[in-house]
């Protein structure tokens, strides 16, 4: 999104080789026995990188792109089903359903009214958080709370104990009843382990027409018939705070109150919120839990909304408005009826209900492009892993997607009924305006069933407010990797973990100014066990001294001491084990 994120450069060639040498010399020094390092292009490229290069001229090492990217994957709100689909944005295909409501017919607890988007619980709200997983929300249109759920991008919760993960794959949900009858979705109801959790929230007819991702992960969720915002926790799905009335404070810009109907957060924690007809409002402060939080509203926020380039758009009126100067004005050279409006990750505006337009920040027509044959009235559009488009068909249960670089028809896609999608379905807009965000993940096979790992150290440039980090996971299978939940580990930091194959995820995120973070190397270290005799993580002088105390013993089975494995302690294994120091000239800490 016009992120332009920049780089700590070296200032000059000299110090670039200074500092090269440093951190060679420290993982020849620190590298543990049976460690991996990854430090040149070549080494990054054995994983996979989403958002984060290491082109030139910053070779071997890694840093945010400028133009922003998110995940290949979309989650499409099926109103008139109450189901979400999980779209592969790369080979175009649904990957899984999920049911938001009790269902298909025959289910207890089943309201059924396909076609139907303003009807029973009808989602039309998804969020994505910066590590894929998605939040549904059900609006509920018959005088009751809204529904909450999340949805797991990876693992799932075994709430049957048998071992594997009972999802749905492909188009056909999983059946849900209310087998209490209790009207809710309770914990022991959901089948589908991917789902996480599901909850009321709100309030009573609040009717859920706003979902957001804050920057600190948590979610704040807007009513429409209440106009009142709550905040909710991600983990969860407890609340946090709230209700924070729509009201501006005293002293603040005020064009009166407004109905939430969508919103995004963006880097400085701002709520913007867009309205039916009503004004563009803001709530400041969201990451606290307890406020003060402080609440204006300025002319224009119609329907639906989009961040980008330090500013808000919103749809319907085409308007841009600049935080900075607390102005706004037409979006210039956006001339279509909209429906839906998005910025891709270059700064581009694109909108539409019929037509779809693009238009750069200054207001240069890019490409118009005719709905798709077969497409019918659309709401809400989405940008793609590749800055492809998607307009969400609600009238044709599909979605049509358009090539971001000319508006080329790229086709039309089934998914569930109704399809009706606000909001960060990609999140495009939590990856790259709330928290700009990248990733590098990298997969290591020890080439051992069991293998102990101990830790994980890298050499880093960090500016105030970035941050990197870094996070694992461990199997004997490759393949059961992603049903495993990630760790995160401190720089250099023994943990305990085994399995033939260790997942590494590092992320990058940017500061409030776009100042990128860099990683210039990563190495993942077994866990030391012959000669780590004091089992400090390390080999060093410490333990070549209890070596040689223990000469002439008859050590047991698989005692550090005995290095050489013969079944006996003498000089040998304190030859055998100074090979194995972890330090230049064996030192100590």
């Amino acid at each position: 999104m016009n992120t332009q994120f920049k780089p700590l450069r070296r200032a000059a060639s000299s110090a670039r080789s200074a500092l090269s040498l440093v951190a060679a010399l420290t993982l020849a020094g620190g590298a543990l026995a049976g460690s991996k390092t990854y430090t040149f292009d070549a080494d990054f490229d054995l994983g996979l990188l989403s958002g984060v290069n290491h082109a030139a001229p910053n070779n071997n090492q890694l840093q945010l792109n400028t133009v922003g990217t998110t995940f290949p994957v979309m989650w499409i709100a099926n109103a008139g089903e109450d189901t979400v689909s999980k779209f592969d944005t790369n080979s175009n295909v649904e990957l899984a359903r999920y049911r938001t409501w009790f269902g298909p017919a025959g289910q207890a607890g089943h309201i059924n009214h396909l076609g139907n988007a303003y009807s029973g619980p009808a989602p039309s709200r998804t969020s994505v958080d910066i590590n894929g997983n998605a939040y549904v929300l059900n609006r509920w249109f018959a005088n009751r709370k809204p529904v909450l759920l999340k949805l797991l991008a990876e693992g799932f919760i075994d709430r049957n104990g048998n071992g594997v993960m009972d999802t749905s794959n492909g188009s056909t949900a999983l059946p849900m009843a209310d087998t209490n009858g209790n009207g809710q979705i309770d914990d022991s109801e959901i089948t589908d382990e991917r789902v996480a959790w599901a909850v009321q929230v709100g309030d009573q007819n609040g009717l859920g027409r706003a979902l957001c991702i804050g920057t600190d992960g948590n979610l704040w969720v807007g009513m429409f018939n209440t106009q009142r915002y709550y905040k909710y926790s991600s983990s969860d799905g407890s609340l946090l705070a709230g209700p924070v009335a729509t009201t501006p404070t005293a002293g603040q810009p005020s064009s009166g109150n407004w109905q939430p109907y969508g919103c995004l957060i963006d880097k400085n924690g701002v709520l913007w919120s867009a309205s039916l007809g009503g004004p563009l409002g803001k709530i400041t402060n969201t990451a606290s839990n307890t406020g003060p939080y402080t609440v204006a509203s300025f002319p224009g926020g119609m329907y639906g909304i989009a961040l980008g380039n330090d500013k808000v758009y919103t749809g319907s009126n085409n308007r841009v408005f600049d935080p900075a100067t607390n102005t706004s004005s037409s979006i210039a050279g956006l001339s279509v009826s909209s429906s839906g409006i998005v910025v891709d990750g270059s700064g581009n505006i694109i909108a539409g209900t019929n037509t779809v337009q693009k238009v750069s920040p200054a207001g240069v027509t890019l490409w118009t492009a005719p709905l798709q044959a077969g497409g019918a009235y659309s709401v809400g559009i989405q940008v793609d892993a590749n800055n492809d488009i998607f307009q969400i068909g609600y009238s044709s249960n599909r979605v049509h997607k358009y090539r971001g670089s000319d508006g080329a028809p790229l086709g039309t896609f089934p998914v569930g009924d109704v399809p009706y999608t606000y909001s960060d379905a990609a999140g495009f807009a939590a990856r790259n305006s709330t928290t700009p965000t990248g990733t590098w993940t990298v997969t290591y096979d020890s080439g051992a069933a069991g293998t102990a790992w101990d830790r994980i150290n890298w050499t880093d440039s960090v500016p105030a407010g970035a941050a990197i980090l870094v996070q694992y996971r461990t199997a004997d299978v490759a393949a059961n990797l992603a049903a495993q939940a990630y760790q995160t580990v401190s720089k250099n930091v023994p943990f305990t973990a085994s399995g033939k194959f260790i997942q590494v995820l590092t992320r990058l995120n940017a500061s409030t100014t776009n100042a990128s973070p860099v990683l210039f190397d990563l190495t993942i270290n077994t866990k030391v066990t012959a000669c780590d005799v004091d089992s400090d993580g390390d080999v060093d002088t410490a333990d070549m001294a209890l070596i040689r105390a223990g000469i002439g013993q008859v050590p047991a089975a698989g005692d550090p001491r005995d290095g050489n494995g013969d079944g006996r302690i003498d000089a040998r294994d304190v030859r055998a084990c100074t090979l194995k120091c972890t330090r230049n000239n064996c030192a100590t800490n």
